[in-house]
């Protein structure tokens, strides 16, 4: 029998364990389903969940989780709704250059995505979807664009861009 069902608002444990210590923790979630709800094969004591302000992560242990309410399919929207509002902000380049110290200091997934798409990098994770090579991307468009973040250089950032992809920049 399963613990958790799709919609549970749960709390996630400080202390993950060491294998874990990588996760996220002391945080609330809402259970998106099991890894037999997901796949099949009986496996009911792994969860993916959907961490409050981030993302879906997959598999926290039942252990892991501690109930706070059953059944918030609602919170979960309202969440994606914040999350949503949060990622269209932050990928303005209006906002990224007004913010540009705050972006250096604390990159939202979005903004780095938005600089990336400037100079025509449209998938930081490259063809096979590899962690290490999304952290490559993002260390390496974050290092192009930190003088002109520093200086809230956006028309600079764009001509940058411009050489890069082998256009003429503009006159300024």
């Amino acid at each position: 029998m399963q613990k958790y069902n799709k919609g549970d608002h749960v709390r996630v444990a400080k202390d993950l364990g060491e294998f874990m210590s990588h996760f996220k923790s002391d945080c609330e979630a809402i259970v998106i389903g099991s890894y037999n709800d997901e796949y099949g094969g009986g496996n009911t004591k792994s969860y993916t969940i959907h961490i409050k302000g981030d993302c879906e992560v997959s598999w926290y242990y039942e252990n892991q989780l501690m109930l706070i309410e059953a059944g918030r399919i609602d919170l979960l929207e309202q969440w994606e709704e914040e999350e949503k509002q949060e990622s269209d902000m932050k990928s303005d380049l209006n906002w990224i250059f007004d913010h540009g110290k705050e972006v250096l200091l604390n990159p939202h997934g979005s903004t780095i995505s938005t600089l990336a798409k400037s100079f025509g990098l449209t998938n930081l994770w490259g063809s096979r979807g590899e962690g290490i090579t999304y952290y490559s991307n993002v260390i390496s468009t974050l290092a192009m664009a930190s003088p002109f973040l520093e200086s809230g250089d956006k028309k600079g950032w764009l001509n940058y861009c411009k050489m890069i992809n082998g256009e003429q920049p503009e006159v300024k």
